[in-house]
């Protein structure tokens, strides 16, 4: 069985509450079984400590009794600026990606960064085994949420489309979790599909077996498509002035029509003359908004597919989230043009 599962070092960090620096032996390993933190391990968890303590660049070591274990970590500002990379971002990095951002913001250089920068013994920052990635332990982990959600409601398939949507708003998975199925073996990955598969251990319901009869595969395309921020800027805001302004003014020539029984034959025929020319324009603004935000949907797919690969799942929502207000707009503008159309 393979579940995203902590590096060893990692899995005694998350022991350790915010102040403390010391802990007995016994409490450890208590804390490791009681939150299940070695729970995919062949180690138990006095094995597993003893382990980590011989480590060249572990996060504890003996302190002066035997039965207490401290942590190594001493503070600098280099651990700080890490952390606040890594929170404001909201994404998980290489090392050489946090290095490459402190030699920006410091005057050190990058070996000196390298020799400083021990991530293994700050207790904010932890890896899954399988991923260089460093993750902030305040993440959550989202994976037996989205396969338990998937295995309940029968789930086989979701489209790309839909998919942050679906994790957000149908699974209702934290913003802050992050869902890394390559790490777990219910989740099979071709191509742009990430298959759900449901194992003969899990407690299935008795119907869904019979009709699927085997492990069942919920699809699930996980490409979304990048949007260059400025180009989003300018077009959305052209866009909703568009559709306002159109709205507006189909509105406000339909009640003066219906507020003035009496005009003579010239007034009518310059008003439906001005009328005319403000839907051809507005009609034109909008076509060319539409144009604009197809164009750039063409040219997103390439940068989702370096995310997909990266498995950046939160690089990718947030693409997803732009994607989904841009489908709204251009949703908008359709149904004005339809409208003016018909007039």
């Amino acid at each position: 069985m393979k579940r995203p599962t902590y590096t060893l070092p990692s899995i005694v960090k998350k022991v350790f509450r915010s102040g403390e620096r010391s802990l007995p032996r016994t409490e450890i390993c208590s804390r490791m079984e009681a939150n299940e933190l070695n729970a995919f391990l062949d180690l138990d968890s006095t094995a597993l400590l003893e382990k980590v303590l011989q480590m060249d660049q572990s996060p504890v070591r003996v302190a002066s009794s035997e039965a207490i274990v401290e942590l190594t970590y001493q503070p600098h500002q280099l651990y700080d600026l890490a952390y606040r990379f890594l929170r404001d971002t909201g994404a998980p990095k290489k090392l050489e990606q946090i290095v490459a951002e402190l030699r920006r913001q410091t005057q050190f250089g990058w070996n000196q960064i390298l020799r400083m920068l021990q991530l293994e013994k700050d207790t904010r920052f932890v890896q899954y085994q399988g991923d260089i990635r460093w993750f902030l332990a305040e993440w959550t982990l989202g994976n037996d949420q989205v396969y338990e959600f998937c295995r309940k409601n029968a789930i086989t398939q979701v489209t790309s489309r839909s998919l942050i949507h679906f994790l957000e708003q149908e699974v209702g998975i934290a913003g802050d979790a992050a869902f890394l199925p390559v790490l777990d073996d219910r989740f099979r990955i071709d191509g742009e599909i990430l298959y759900i598969i449901v194992r003969s251990e899990d407690d299935i319901a008795e119907e869904i077996e019979e009709q699927i009869g085997e492990p069942a595969a919920a699809e699930v395309a996980v490409t979304a498509e990048a949007v260059a921020s400025e180009t989003i800027a300018n077009t959305e805001s052209v866009s909703e002035a568009a559709v306002s302004e159109s709205a507006q003014q189909v509105l406000h020539e339909e009640q003066k029509e219906k507020m003035k029984p009496l005009i003579t034959k010239e007034e009518m025929t310059m008003s439906n003359a001005i009328n005319q020319q403000v839907l051809e324009e507005v009609q034109q603004l909008l076509q060319e908004a539409i144009s604009r935000l197809e164009t750039r949907q063409q040219d997103m797919s390439q940068e989702v597919v370096a995310h997909f690969q990266q498995s950046n799942m939160q690089a990718i929502e947030v693409l997803m989230k732009e994607k989904h207000k841009h489908e709204q707009i251009v949703l908008g503008i359709q149904q004005v043009l339809a409208t003016s159309e018909q007039q």
